[in-house]
């Protein structure tokens, strides 16, 4: 278990087995954010798939908290690897996602644990930074965290 930043939170790295609850916390994010699927158990198999493959790759890593009975709190973090720039120098950035505390432990400073080790460890790995969505109940915590407004607007395209 790693505290990170001196926080009294212990914070392990997720493992495959960890899935199940990865993908549990991961719905209670959807329903926070209006997915109106959040429920549908199609993506919930891909999703605990996704996990138990992915958490065994050197560029995907979950941090939880544990809770009485299973995982509290999680943050997610993802590489991406492209090609070398002045803002990108290594060619290596970072996203933050599925960032996550069960309604019953909210308040305790564990997702704020979960998302430092998240972002210890992608300093760590050489990400030149770290980008993320926030809902409006996590956006104080990330600007808090040093997290600002991006210069470039993202677009995107969906099919």
């Amino acid at each position: 278990m790693t505290r990170p930043r001196g926080v009294g939170v212990p914070v392990r790295r997720a493992v495959p087995r960890d899935a199940d609850d990865l993908v549990g916390l991961r719905v209670h994010l959807m329903r926070a954010m209006g997915e109106r699927d959040a429920d549908d158990p199609t993506w919930q198999a891909r999703a605990r798939a996704w996990f138990a493959d992915r958490l065994r790759t050197p560029d995907v890593v979950a941090f939880v908290v544990d809770g009485s009975d299973r995982v509290a709190a999680c943050a997610l973090v993802e590489l991406h690897r492209s090609a070398p720039s002045a803002r990108n120098p290594h060619g290596t950035t970072a996203h933050l996602s599925n960032v996550c505390t069960v309604p019953g432990a909210r308040g305790r400073g564990y997702a704020r644990a979960c998302v430092e080790a998240a972002l210890d460890w992608a300093r760590e790995v050489g990400a030149d930074s770290v980008s993320l969505h926030a809902t409006p109940d996590g956006e104080r915590l990330y600007r808090a965290l040093g997290f600002v407004d991006t210069t470039y607007t993202e677009l995107r395209l969906r099919w």
